[in-house]
């Protein structure tokens, strides 16, 4: 899971981040999502930037996503450039963030307080990790759960991983179920943020994000896009 508080889409038209690193540029937060009966990368993407800095890291690396939708699932597809492409993670439902490089989805229907959070390795290893809210709290009272209850197994989710001559790509393919939903329909709202834990041994690791977040934290659910699906 993603540091809480630390460095912690017939029409093929999908909505678009402005690939910038100032908060002001990114997308107003209410798009919709056409929908794809055969979802392609195509259309405009996402592009991830840092919100929380006016500049960009000096060895910040671009990331596209693109995102469509079925009624029976939603489909993301990201291209990360990477100098270096590496991860310790050996399994499925590891604590990614911690083991290398790591592209991570966050979704929930919106008026919902719970969410899903989903990650994927170049060696295509995935966690998938359900959450009663932020923090793993259902209520700010309550007390947070523990990684190992949040765990969802087996995942839920499929998806594919693969080595590009400057980078890596996830193609992933989340079920209508994953949200609790016999199926995605047209005018379903969702909130949803992509992110990216760009991993290099000999410097830190950079993060990124789809998401308006002002500070480096990424369950921030009211700076997640709301879209609708149409």
């Amino acid at each position: 899971m993603s540091r809480l508080i630390f460095y912690g889409l017939a029409s093929v038209l999908l909505f678009a981040f402005a690939g910038c690193s100032s908060m002001s540029s990114f997308m107003k937060n209410s798009e919709t999502i056409p929908r794809e009966e055969s979802p392609t990368k195509s259309g405009r993407v996402f592009s991830l930037g840092q919100p929380w800095s006016a500049t960009l890291e000096s060895e910040f690396r671009p990331t596209r996503v693109w995102m469509s939708w079925t009624p029976a699932a939603l489909h993301v597809r990201a291209e990360m450039e990477d100098k270096e492409v590496f991860t310790r993670a050996t399994e499925d439902n590891q604590k990614m963030w911690e083991l290398g490089d790591v592209f991570e989805m966050f979704l929930m229907v919106d008026g919902q307080s719970d969410y899903i959070e989903l990650h994927v390795t170049p060696n295509n290893k995935r966690l998938h990790l359900h959450l009663p809210g932020v923090g793993g709290k259902a209520r700010p009272e309550d007390q947070a759960l523990s990684f190992e209850k949040m765990i969802v197994e087996p995942v839920e989710f499929s998806s594919s991983a693969k080595r590009l001559k400057d980078g890596w790509s996830v193609s992933a393919t989340i079920p209508a179920s994953v949200f609790g939903l016999n199926k995605l329909e047209p005018g379903k709202r969702l909130r949803v943020a992509f992110a990216r834990y760009d991993a290099t041994s000999g410097r830190p690791t950079i993060l990124s994000t789809s998401a308006s977040h002002p500070v480096v934290s990424f369950h921030r659910p009211a700076e997640w896009s709301s879209v609708t699906l149409r």
